[in-house]
């Protein structure tokens, strides 16, 4: 609960759009119709798929991606220094330059978070 917990507060709208993208449910879900160690297995899953947003988002992948889709991105460029700059990985991550938050902005969201986090049995 608490490794699923720590996740959702780090990754908020990545977990969320994981689990509603790949698994058909959402963070509200949690605790009702999926139980917070199907979440944690779920979860473990997506982290190890780059073709998630979790998995892209820990990969620092710029998007995500299956092998699948990069065989047919590689195939269909001719250019192989072309297909390389729009790999992932090699791509800059969308608002990775810049923060969108101040840092006290962030601490201030991050307790928010922490103080709406309740534990029900």
């Amino acid at each position: 609960m608490i490794a699923v917990a720590q996740l959702i507060r780090d990754r908020p709208g990545t977990v969320a759009r994981t689990l509603r993208e790949t698994f058909g449910v959402g963070l509200s879900d949690l605790g009702d119709r999926l139980s917070w160690g199907e979440a944690l297995l779920l979860l473990r899953e997506a982290a190890a798929d780059q073709s998630t947003a979790l998995g892209a988002d820990l990969a620092d992948w710029a998007y995500p991606a299956s092998i699948r889709d990069l065989i047919a991105l590689s195939a269909q460029i001719a250019n192989p220094k072309v297909a390389s700059k729009l790999m992932p990985w090699a791509m800059e991550r969308p608002g990775a330059k810049e923060p969108n938050a101040t840092p006290d902005e962030v601490v201030a969201a991050v307790a928010e978070l922490d103080a709406g986090i309740v534990f029900g049995s």
